[in-house]
């Protein structure tokens, strides 16, 4: 399952790396991979690092897959008081997924976007 998270996660940024599949898995192996399921089927992934998490999907969610996110989100902030992640300054889309889960913008390093989050808006 771990495997098709990766490649669903892959899907999800492929035209914004510029790597393999096989190198963007290698890249991850320090990172925890959540699978994000959807009628017992692997549609994305939350990867963590100690309080960085990111998400991504390979497949568009049929409806809302909150709860899975908001389940992580909540445990890393009880654990570190706070979590964070980083977007692609370009990524407007991906903006705005983070604010609607809580997260506000922090500076800019290099190409992406800092993002903090003390609270998930779905307690």
């Amino acid at each position: 399952m771990k495997k098709e998270a990766i490649s669903m996660l892959y899907e999800s940024v492929k035209h914004r790396v510029s790597c393999d599949i096989d190198t963007f898995e290698k890249a991850l192996k320090e990172w925890e991979i959540v699978p994000l399921m959807q009628e017992d089927k692997v549609i994305g992934a939350v990867m963590l690092k100690e309080n960085e998490i990111h998400v991504g999907y390979g497949m568009k969610p049929l409806g809302s897959i909150k709860k899975h996110i908001q389940q992580t989100l909540n445990t890393i902030i009880k654990n570190y008081g706070y979590a964070v992640t980083y977007v692609d300054k370009t990524n407007q889309k991906g903006i705005k997924f983070c604010k609607r889960l809580g997260f506000i913008i922090g500076h800019e390093v290099g190409d992406k976007i800092s993002m903090r989050c003390d609270r998930s808006n779905y307690v």
